[in-house]
């Protein structure tokens, strides 16, 4: 069997390139990670680009019968496991626009006020629930992390024991809390590059043997800009460079159970500290009032 790649993202890439083998560590219906010396690259039989997926035309990859262990091998033109072999020759390279810097401009309360009531709505028509939002540790975070931020008290979020309790906290393949950290974290660095300003950094021990493999590689991806496309496209369309900010949030919130969700909110929480932080009065306080209301 046969496959050609439509895109490649240009971390996948330069591992690619490297012409060293893999192993795949996990299987699901359409995607399949590959880990070759500790870097991973998600094979994706779908259209969502990111950093370190290969995508291929959208099918079920079971009909590759993938298997967790297998080995395969890997170079800048080919993918080649036993099931068959994916031709990289001629596909487009994906690249983040977080990497870039650009003008950043905050959303208002009242449209931050907004998104948490959205939010609010997913996660109580959710088959979790609030899970995350009703956490002690998330509150727990928030209050000693992001309130001070919102005061403009910077110290806290740049403590990297502050994440601890967070990092591998609650279910899905992706943990709820490792989503909502990698949603605040892509958020707070791409505006504190874009403001040169110093970045949120989480040191890799600290996620090893908190959360699976898979997911601390995102986490560390995403401090460093390195996102999927909706994920991008949220982050600028609520910093001021893109539009339709419900829509994007929408987008990225549907995903999985409550993971994309939990992203979001991560990602909506930093930006209201922030624009608290330079002025917008109450911002963080009114989008807790709506996500813990009764």
């Amino acid at each position: 069997m046969r496959e050609r790649a439509t895109s490649i993202g240009n971390l996948a890439a330069r591992v690619l390139s490297r012409g060293q083998g893999g192993e795949i560590t996990r299987v699901f219906q359409r995607s399949a990670y590959v880990r070759s010396r500790g870097v991973f690259i998600l094979l994706l039989w779908g259209k969502l680009r990111s950093p370190i997926t290969v995508n291929m035309e959208e099918r079920q990859s079971a009909g590759w019968r993938i298997r967790v262990g297998e080995r395969c091998i890997m170079s800048k033109e080919t993918v080649r496991l036993e099931a068959g072999e994916v031709d990289l020759r001629g596909a487009e390279v994906f690249r983040s626009a977080l990497l870039d810097s650009r003008k950043i401009e905050l959303p208002g309360g009242p449209a931050l006020a907004r998104g948490a009531a959205m939010l609010r709505s997913l996660y109580d028509v959710s088959s979790s629930g609030l899970t995350l939002a009703s956490d002690p540790a998330l509150k727990s975070f928030i209050i000693g992390t992001l309130l001070p931020l919102s005061s403009g008290r910077t110290g806290p979020v740049h403590h990297p024991e502050r994440y601890l309790r967070l990092i591998g906290r609650g279910g899905g393949f992706t943990p709820a809390g490792d989503d909502f950290i990698g949603g605040l974290v892509a958020t707070f660095n791409y505006i504190a590059r874009s403001r040169k300003r110093r970045q949120v950094s989480i040191p890799h021990e600290l996620l090893r043997g908190r959360t699976i493999p898979e997911s601390a590689a995102i986490l560390g991806n995403s401090a460093r800009g390195h996102v999927d496309e909706d994920m991008e496209r949220l982050i600028l369309a609520s910093t001021g460079e893109g539009s339709g900010f419900y829509g994007e949030l929408m987008a990225v919130a549907r995903r999985g159970h409550t993971s994309g969700i939990d992203m979001s909110l991560g990602v909506l929480l930093c930006e209201a500290a922030l624009a608290q932080a330079e002025g917008e009065h109450g911002a963080l306080e009114k989008c807790l009032d709506v996500l813990w209301k009764s």
